[in-house]
């Protein structure tokens, strides 16, 4: 007895003819072999970049570096120091500062940003903030990582302006080192007073002696004049006053905080003579 043949419907013929279409067939390997490669491609890029995984970053605060690198290779995590301060009240070497922060989440190998306390404060030359305003003096200063000490205001004419930059109560020439972070006291103009007092005699004098009777009488030093007998620092040193303007003439008078000029010389022949107190009361 002969076997019936099943018969397709036409709409499954129609259906099979349409996916054997070679336009068809290589549409739907494209479409295939773009997924899988898309897919693929996901999977690696989640293993290389250990996608949801993360580290704590640990406290490094107070650490050496020696002492800080162990712990980072131990998180699998990298260091980089970027720069150093100088604070004296933290230990010299040791982490003070760290990016990212402590307990920020980061990959493994991510780098750590790390900023030491230096072994030793940086040294910078001292500015030159005589003759300056008070505000530029103090901008200058800072600057330079230096801090403004004791402020000292004398009469002057030159009212809130710097007449001395001192340093441990002497004064300091610009251009020396100096560590950052030193005090600079400033001796600074409060204006012309309306005191007076008599003219010093400041004949006979050495330059340094006339500075120290000058600001017992809150009063400075004007022109300084040196005549062709001064030449070398030692000269300076020993040079002495022969001749002042104002003269300290009887009744003299002059405000706290003005100047006298003078001038100097190494020549004996000008020295003048120097009356004893005693027979000036006589």
């Amino acid at each position: 007895m002969a076997k019936r043949k099943s018969r397709s419907s036409p709409e499954l013929e129609q259906l099979k003819k349409f996916f054997n279409h070679y336009i068809i067939k290589s549409i739907l390997i494209l479409v295939f072999a773009g997924g899988f490669i898309f897919y693929g491609t996901l999977v690696a890029l989640r293993h290389y970049t250990r996608h949801g995984e993360a580290l704590t970053v640990p406290d490094l605060s107070g650490l050496t570096l020696e002492e800080a690198e162990k712990l980072l290779q131990a998180q699998k995590l990298r260091w980089q120091l970027t720069d150093s301060v100088y604070d004296k009240a933290a230990i010299p070497g040791a982490v003070v500062s760290q990016y990212p922060e402590p307990g920020a989440k980061v990959k493994q190998k991510r780098n750590i940003f790390l900023i030491i306390n230096a072994l030793a404060p940086e040294k910078v030359k001292m500015p030159n903030v005589v003759d300056l305003s008070l505000r530029q003096a103090v901008s200058t200063l800072e600057s330079q990582g230096l801090i403004v000490g004791e402020m000292t205001y004398v009469p002057d004419i030159a009212k809130d302006y710097v007449l001395k930059q001192l340093y441990r109560g002497q004064e300091i020439r610009s251009g020396t080192e100096i560590l950052k972070g030193t005090e600079i006291d400033l001796m600074v103009g409060r204006g012309l007073s309306d005191e007076w007092t008599p003219v010093p005699n400041l004949l006979g004098n050495t330059l340094p002696e006339a500075r120290e009777t000058l600001t017992k009488y809150f009063m400075n030093f004007g022109v300084i004049i040196h005549d062709n007998t001064v030449v070398t620092g030692a000269d300076s040193l020993s040079a002495f006053i022969y001749r002042q303007s104002p003269a300290a003439i009887d009744d003299a008078m002059l405000q706290l905080g003005s100047s006298i000029d003078v001038w100097v010389t190494v020549d004996e022949s000008k020295k003048p003579e120097i009356i004893p107190p005693e027979e000036e009361s006589e």
